[in-house]
This record gives C-alpha cells, sequence and structure tokens, in this order.
C-alpha cells in the first residue's frame, strides 16, 4: 500500500465519481468488493486477469510473427517467470489493472490488422474506455489506434467508424469527469492532477532559472508566482529530477509544504488536515494548469535542458519508486489507514524482514534491466534498417511493426514531457520493446532469417 492506495480506497468507500487520480480503478475497487472485500483475492485476481492479458498478447504476437522454439521459450519466460509482474500485482493500486487493459489493447491493434473484423472496432472503443479511465496516461492511445486504422485494410468507412468511435466514447468520460470535478470545484475541468502536475515540471526547470530571469508576470499569476519563488528561497537548494533519493520521486512540488503551489493553496483557502485536499486542489487546478504551461511557453529550451533531458536519462534507468520503498508493507496509522482497514477488514499490516530483502534481491537488477532492454530494442531496430530489412517483410508484419513503433514514438513523447518516469510506467512499454527486439533479431540471426543484400551469402 502507497499513498496512491489510500485515495483510491477512500474514494471507493464513499462512492465518488471523480478523484485526485483517475476514478477508474476506485470503480474497479467496488466491483470487486461486491464480491470479495479480501486483500488476497483482489491480488490474485489482479495477477491472473494480467496474466491471462499477457498470455493472449503472446499468443497472438506468436501467431503472427515469426519466432523460433527458443525465441519464443524466452519470450515466454520473461512474460510469465517476472518477479515484477507479480510485485505489481500485489499493489492496491492501478498499475496492475491499467497493463492488463494496455496489453488487451494493443493485442486488439494486433488483430486488426492482421485479421480485420467489424467487431473488433466495437469492442476496441470499450477497451481504450476502460484503459483510459484507469489512468490518464492512455491519452495518446487513440492516436497509436487511429495510426493503426489508417494502415489497415478496413474499408474507408469502418476506418473512418472506428476512428470517431474511440474519440467519442472517451470525449464522453472526459465531459462527464469535467462536469462532475466543476460541481466539486466550482469551476469545469477534466484532471486537477493533471494542471498540478504541468506546473509541478515546469517548476523543476524554474528553480534553475528564476534568479537570473525577472520578465513581466502576467498579473493573473503574481502572487503564484512570488509564493514559488519564496519556496525556493526557503528550501536552499534546486531539486533536480536526477536526485532519486529525493521525496515524492519527481513530484515534490505537488505536495511539499514549502513548494509555492502548496502554499497558495493554503494562503487562499487554509491550512489542511488532509495530505490531499481533492475540493481545494481543483479549485486551483485551472489557474496551475495555465502558469505551468505559460512558464514551459515562455521557457521552452529550459525546460528541454531542465525536465525533458533528465527525464530521458530517468527513462532509460527509471527510480524502481514503490518497488524499492518501505511504505508498501506496513499501513499508515492515520484516517487513510483507518479507511484500508475498513475496506479489507485487516487490523494491521507486517511483512517479514527476509520478505523484504528478498523483494530487493530480486528487484534490484531491473532498472539496469530496463536499460538493457531499452538499448536493445533500439539497436535491433537500427540494425534491421541498416540491412535494409524491412524491404523484405510481408505487408501485415510490416504493418504490424509500425503499430509498435508508433506506440513506442507517442509513449517516448508522453513519457518524456508528461510526468518524471519510474519503473511502473514502463513496464507496458518494456513488454512491448522485448517482444519486437525477440522478433527483430529472429529476422536478423535467427532460423526464420531471411537473406539481406548487405549480408553475404554462402557459397
Amino acid at each position: 500500500m502507497v499513498l496512491d492506495s489510500y485515495y483510491y480506497i477512500l474514494a471507493a468507500i464513499s462512492h465518488a465519481d471523480v478523484n485526485a487520480w483517475a476514478i477508474g480503478y476506485s470503480w474497479f475497487l467496488r466491483l470487486f468488493g461486491a464480491f470479495s472485500h479480501s486483500p488476497m483475492l483482489l491480488v490474485i485476481f489482479q495477477y491472473c486477469f494480467l496474466e491471462a492479458a499477457l498470455l493472449l498478447f503472446f499468443l497472438s504476437f506468436t501467431m503472427f510473427f515469426k519466432l523460433s522454439l527458443w525465441s519464443k521459450r524466452i519470450l515466454f519466460m520473461l512474460l510469465f517467470g517476472n518477479p515484477l509482474l507479480l510485485y505489481t500485482a500485489n499493489f492496491v493500486m492501478a498499475d496492475a489493472l491499467f497493463i492488463s487493459l494496455s496489453v488487451l489493447w494493443i493485442t486488439l491493434l494486433v488483430w486488426m490488422v492482421f485479421k480485420p473484423k467489424a467487431s473488433l472496432i466495437w469492442f476496441h472503443a470499450l477497451v481504450i474506455l476502460l484503459v483510459f479511465s484507469v489512468r490518464y496516461n492512455a491519452l495518446y492511445y487513440p492516436f497509436v489506434a487511429t495510426v493503426t486504422l489508417l494502415i489497415s485494410q478496413y474499408s474507408l468507412r469502418q476506418k473512418i467508424l472506428g476512428i470517431i468511435l474511440q474519440f467519442a466514447v472517451i470525449g464522453v468520460f472526459i465531459a462527464y469527469t469535467s462536469i462532475r470535478v466543476g460541481a466539486v470545484s466550482g469551476q469545469p475541468q477534466f484532471s486537477p492532477f493533471g494542471n498540478w502536475k504541468t506546473a509541478n515540471d515546469a517548476l523543476y526547470m524554474y528553480g534553475h532559472i528564476y534568479q537570473k530571469k525577472h520578465d513581466t508576470i502576467p498579473h493573473q499569476f503574481v502572487t503564484l508566482d512570488r509564493l514559488v519563488r519564496e519556496g525556493f528561497t526557503y528550501d536552499g537548494k534546486v531539486d533536480d529530477l536526477l536526485d532519486y533519493t529525493a521525496p515524492f520521486y519527481g513530484s515534490i512540488y505537488m505536495f511539499y509544504n514549502s513548494s509555492g503551489l502548496v502554499q497558495y493553496k493554503t494562503l487562499l483557502y487554509g491550512e489542511d488536515t488532509e495530505f490531499v485536499n481533492f475540493t481545494k486542489m481543483a479549485r486551483v487546478g485551472p489557474l496551475y494548469g495555465q502558469y505551468g504551461a505559460w512558464l514551459i511557453r515562455k521557457y521552452p529550451t529550459a525546460f528541454l535542458q531542465y525536465f525533458v533531458a533528465p527525464n530521458a536519462c530517468r527513462y532509460l534507468f527509471p527510480p524502481m519508486e514503490a518497488f524499492a520503498s518501505l511504505p508498501p508493507f506496513f499501513l499508515r496509522p492515520d484516517y487513510l489507514g483507518h479507511a484500508a482497514r475498513t475496506w479489507f477488514g485487516v487490523k494491521t499490516l507486517s511483512t517479514s524482514k527476509p520478505a523484504i530483502q528478498l523483494r530487493t534481491y530480486l528487484l534490484s537488477p531491473y532498472q539496469n534491466l530496463a536499460a538493457f532492454i531499452h538499448v536493445l530494442f533500439l539497436l535491433s531496430i537500427i540494425g534491421y534498417a541498416a540491412m535494409k530489412g524491412f524491404r523484405s517483410l510481408p505487408r501485415t508484419e510490416l504493418l504490424g511493426f509500425l503499430v509498435f513503433s508508433s506506440f513506442w514514438l507517442f509513449d517516448l513523447g508522453f513519457s518524456l514531457t508528461a510526468a518524471a518516469t519510474v519503473m511502473r510506467y514502463e513496464i507496458f512499454p518494456l513488454i512491448i520493446e522485448c517482444s519486437v527486439f525477440m522478433w527483430l533479431t529472429e529476422r536478423i540471426y535467427g532460423e526464420n532469417a531471411i537473406p539481406f543484400p548487405m549480408r553475404p551469402q554462402k557459397q
């Protein structure tokens, strides 16, 4: 259990329609709670659902993309013998559900390329709505799906239907959420948390340059900007995304008491007894989103230098975050912990020291492993392209590769610019990268390899 877990539970208990975090996982908890409040059954279900989605992806991928028996075995072990996935499912968090739905979503895209059927368009609209409701990282999924539909063999009418349908269902969800948040905050907005995140990301840049910049501040930001500058002065140091020991793992300006964002909220609405007061957060959300966007537009080069560039390093070597901290093993003693005890019917949460040490031992290589997979994925694409292998690919396999590569490009752009990356956010992309790497390696060296113009032929 981490901080997010308690707020998911609170939203489930209160039957909330909106939350600081995406509401989908809280709705899932309510649905699961209609059958059981056992934490053990919840973890088992999350893990089984994740592995079922991965099994469908594995069977589909190995059916449409030629792999040798040994390549299939290696990929199978990476997907089904992976302790990181087990620990992911062990959290009361949206990650396991989000990854499961994302795997189902991209599996659907593969089927829409290789075996296009009208029913898949409707099923895709449902899945993309579900995955978007669980985490707003899926904001770029419709654009990947649009690329897929455009290159697929669907008729023009079906392509238009598929594109419009996915944006329509997400649009309805965004409109509903905006109205509900507006009822709480007094002004319609989709994601107050996202607005705070925009300002937070901008401050990681602004802290490095604010003393050198004395530009005119738009009148609506004057007080907020003054408190932000005072917050930098109060801390006496500039926060850096590459400081993996810093609290909140890249979201320090959203939660730290000395942060100008927190101070401005306090100035307007007073001190909080709650760590995350959604109502107050939502009330200042639009202003924070505008402030963060203004700073990024004003200083784009500095944003690239102090946020995007270090975030690229985090993308390559993602912080383990929840997978390396101790709070997940203990229940909080405050009202948040009380909500968790009430929901799950437990009195305490304790884990033995050897079990914690085992987690550290099993997961400690994953940061370097993620970097290794990223590099191998890129090298396999570069190598295959240099050997002009894509020219010889069957059309459907080439289109399938375009689906995966467009997903990777959209995900990379989103990951580097929207939020500080941590390991939990990279699990799904790493699954795709592993699969594509195995396939391209097979095309270059394996028994299914085809001759390339640059490869010398045996005499």
